[in-house]
């Protein structure tokens, strides 16, 4: 089963990745370093492209309280345009 895991390269995704991967899971990193930014939607369309699952567990850029009470709602907006281009069946989130 092919995983994008957001936020897949920081210290909780990167051993989320691994786990799956070990587990027989075609797990894919998603992050600004690899070319997925959630904030702006850049790459989000390409990397959800033949994927059943998307595990989300990246962190707000800023813990300012305006901008970490936008996080999750401007990524789900993104995440919600996306969706339609992939095969996403389940999806979550962890804030």
């Amino acid at each position: 089963m092919k995983i994008v895991v957001i936020g897949g390269t920081g210290l909780i995704g990167s051993r989320l990745v691994t786990k799956l991967n070990a587990l027989g899971h075609e797990a894919v990193p998603a992050s600004p370093n690899s070319g997925v930014n959630t904030l702006t939607g850049e790459g989000l369309g390409e990397a959800l492209k033949g994927v059943s699952v998307v595990v989300d567990v990246s962190n707000s850029p800023s813990f300012e309280e305006a901008a970490a009470m936008n996080f999750l709602p401007l990524r789900a907006t993104y995440f919600s345009m996306s969706k339609p281009q992939a095969c996403v069946t389940t999806s979550r989130c962890r804030s």
